[in-house]
């Protein structure tokens, strides 16, 4: 079942082409990290998903719903994290917690203490005394308190200290355990590819790269680690890319035959090697230099 449909979608902002013919679904219980630099149609996808603004062309349906119709029911079943943080900055947090309660018409004590003791939140203080980072904990807390379907979620972890990142994570594939589905932008890498079961690439409003997660990086190269003599040898290898090289050490990306590149090695006096899939940073940078 398909929570997110995307069909043939396009906005422009005057003579700015945001989005351009999209197509993307989001399926029940799924992780989608969709994922692109600056500028490339990220949050104004996610904006058009809440009909925060309009689309052009094209369909979209979010929990079975038309987002231009049917907005409140999805902003019923679905929480929500912006890139910035925005709150009623003079209300204190236990406050705010109350008041989002109210929006759903639930009492959610429990969770809401979980969510306090999970992401290390001070309820006593006002939300515009707090740092960046402790403001995204509490939108996250905000957005997870009634149980929803959906989350939709642009760079959560923004700000976050390390045991935190860890325990929002965490908490996200309970969330996926239960049935939720979880759509969200980060330009965190290899958090993407830790916990994602499918990768979308956005680039100039149009998805130019999906797949599984563990297929994403396979893009014809493999990863090269050496530590040898003589491994000035490595820069006449055909298929050799990016190399850098720091006295015995040198990492490059290899798309050749893995038999000339054996071949090679077996000349040097190798101490140690490393071939692997490239990480999804070096894919990113694949399709963006």
């Amino acid at each position: 079942m398909s929570v997110i449909t995307i069909e043939n979608v396009s906005k422009s902002y005057g003579n700015v082409q945001a989005v351009s013919n999209l197509n993307l679904k989001l399926n029940q219980g799924e992780i989608y990290g969709f994922i692109g630099p600056n500028g490339a149609g990220k949050s104004t996808t996610i904006r058009m998903l809440l009909n925060f603004i309009s689309y052009d062309t094209g369909r979209i349906s979010v929990l079975g719903y038309d987002p231009a119709r049917e907005d409140i029911e999805i902003k019923k079943q679905t929480g929500y994290v912006a890139s910035d943080t925005f709150m009623y900055s003079n209300m204190k947090v236990a406050d705010l917690f109350r008041f989002t309660e109210s929006f759903h018409g639930i009492r959610a004590t429990e969770r809401i203490k979980m969510l306090v003791s999970l992401l290390d939140i001070d309820t006593h203080k006002r939300f515009g005394q707090l740092s960046y980072g402790n403001r995204k904990k509490v939108s996250v807390a905000c957005a997870l308190l009634h149980s929803p379907r959906l989350l939709i979620l642009d760079e959560p972890s923004n700000g976050l200290d390390p045991v935190i990142r860890r325990n929002l994570y965490d908490l996200l594939l309970e969330e996926k355990k239960k049935g939720v589905s979880i759509f969200f932008s980060s330009h965190v890498l290899h958090e993407v590819q830790r916990f994602c079961d499918r990768i979308g690439l956005i680039k100039h409003g149009q998805l130019i790269k999906e797949s599984v997660a563990a297929d994403f990086t396979d893009i014809g190269y493999r990863q090269v680690r050496i530590e040898a003599e003589n491994i000035e040898k490595i820069e006449n290898i055909e298929g050799v890319a990016g190399l850098e090289m720091q006295g015995r050490q040198c990492h490059f990306m290899y798309s050749g035959d893995m038999n000339r590149l054996i071949a090679v090695l077996s000349s040097m006096n190798v101490h140690s090697i490393h071939i692997e899939e490239p990480e999804l940073e070096n894919v990113f940078m694949h399709y963006f230099n």
